[in-house]
């Protein structure tokens, strides 16, 4: 008996370690889920070659054959038993034609049963009865027939729950990317869906005011021409940020963040001194170096400016501040605007959602997906009527 445990502890302790990480991370199909399968097998019949203690558990190795073929595997269960055979005729002196017989016997039964799509339980209990009369012959110090049958069963029962727990795997991985494909074909059609509610209102403004327009009447009519280029301008920046969101495309290189926020302090300086807004830049650090893409963090920067200058109606103040963290740096950027509700806030990052008259929605949607594309991480913190604090922190 105390064998019979070791040999099932032996084959079954790998596959379980599989089936765990197919479900937890969700392999679905493909290259990686078929190495880590082949992997697993393998490592199965490794184990009960080498660390079993008898010559009557080599019928241990036949589990992860069946389960080879039961996945379709037929090349690697071929391999495998070569390894079996060999090993067995070799460290045991078992009979080779007894081997090869048998060997045979189970890919003759995947070709006829199995491959032609008949049912699975009947493969593994032919293949369990297999087993039972290969056992006199390949392990003769039987002299019972009890023992053969316990055997058989014990085989055919660990082959049943490994396969059942395989299936059961499979399913679990599939739903869960079915349910994947899912969302993201909800996202996809909710962001098609605000895009065309985001260009059909300037177009139909556009319309409106062309159905104004009257030749007779040129001086009238030329009011609506600035009204109307406004628009079209608006719904041309819509498109390109759509596209500019759904095309992040990150170069990563060796890069200075002070040079960077330095570049894109110079060039709003001037901007916000016409504005009667206060800029104030606090930074003590020469050069910090990071993995990054300049242009795309530029645009980052350059847009939580932007939007910092906008939220301020009358004369304000605009910090930016550099901190140096263990593992990361951190660029402060806050104002004394309008400010955020906790509403507005949460949906701060959502596509199309502005706080603004003219807004696209898009600026804050899509340097969030850069950010995240550096691996760091964009944060938001708000209070109505007094201002907004945007955090950017990346990885050094």
């Amino acid at each position: 008996m105390d064998k019979i445990i070791i040999g099932m502890i032996l084959t079954v302790f790998p596959i379980l370690i599989y089936l765990v990480f197919s479900v937890v991370n969700s392999l679905g199909e493909g290259i990686t889920k078929r190495m880590v399968f082949i992997v697993t097998i393998c490592t199965s019949l490794y184990l009960n070659l080498i660390l079993g203690t008898s010559k009557e558990m080599l019928i241990f190795c036949n589990i992860p054959i069946i389960i080879c073929y039961y996945k379709r595997e037929e090349l690697v269960a071929i391999l495998l038993s070569f390894v079996v055979i060999l090993y067995s005729y070799i460290f045991y002196d078992v009979s080779l034609y007894i081997l090869l017989i048998k060997y045979i016997c189970y890919l003759l039964l995947y070709v006829l049963l199995f491959k032609r799509k008949k049912f699975v339980l009947l493969f593994i209990d032919i293949s369990a009865v297999i087993q039972g009369i290969f056992i006199y012959f390949e392990y003769f110090m039987y002299d019972r027939i009890v023992n053969i049958v316990l055997y058989m069963f014990i085989i055919n029962g660990i082959t049943f729950l490994m396969i059942y727990l395989f299936k059961l795997a499979d399913d679990i991985s599939n739903l869960y990317i079915t349910y994947g494909k899912m969302i993201k074909e909800n996202k996809l059609k909710d962001s098609l869906f605000k895009l065309t509610h985001e260009i059909k209102n300037p177009i139909a403004v556009c319309k409106g005011y062309l159905d104004m327009i009257n030749l007779d009447d040129i001086n009238k009519s030329s009011k609506y021409i600035g009204i109307i280029k406004s628009e079209v301008d608006r719904s041309l920046n819509v498109i390109s940020e759509f596209l500019d969101y759904n095309k992040v495309k990150i170069n990563k290189d060796i890069m200075d963040i002070v040079m960077l926020i330095d570049e894109v302090y110079n060039s709003f300086n001037l901007l916000i001194m016409d504005k009667n807004i206060k800029f104030i830049y606090d930074n003590t650090y020469d050069e910090i170096y990071l993995m990054g893409d300049y242009d795309r963090l530029k645009q980052v920067f350059i847009n939580i400016i932007k939007n910092s200058i906008e939220s301020i109606e009358n004369n304000g103040i605009i910090n930016v501040g550099i901190t140096r963290l263990e593992k990361q740096v951190e660029i402060t950027i806050s104002d004394s605007g309008v400010g955020m509700d906790k509403e507005e806030l949460d949906n701060i990052k959502q596509m199309f959602f502005t706080t603004k008259k003219n807004g696209t929605g898009l600026g804050v949607a899509l340097s969030n997906e850069i950010v995240l594309a550096h691996n760091g991480v964009l944060i938001y913190d708000s209070i109505k009527n007094k201002g907004t604090k945007c955090i950017v922190r990346l990885p050094i």
